[in-house]
């Protein structure tokens, strides 16, 4: 199944975590992060932005507090723990 952001856009909180990372390469962060539903290792793994000073111009967004900000139901524990997980 193909998704647009505009489809995302149309039908928040619709789509599944699998359809999305299906669809990871042509949607917007952005436009996930205020209309889906996501987990803590789906933003990890395709939103989180943790190289903040590589020069690139929206990198500072897509930190921790940004993200929460927008997953209202997920928390910096969560995050620090898989975060903690994925480096051992």
């Amino acid at each position: 199944m193909n998704v647009t952001d505009d489809q995302l856009l149309a039908h928040p909180n619709k789509y599944s975590i699998e359809i999305l990372e299906q669809n990871i390469n042509n949607l917007n962060k952005k436009i996930l992060l205020a209309t889906q539903k996501l987990t803590v290792d789906f933003c990890i793994k395709y939103i989180l932005d943790l190289a903040i000073d590589n020069g690139s111009e929206d990198s500072y967004i897509y930190d921790v507090d940004y993200i929460l900000d927008f997953q209202k139901h997920l928390t910096k524990q969560e995050f620090k723990q898989l975060l903690m997980l994925e480096q051992v």
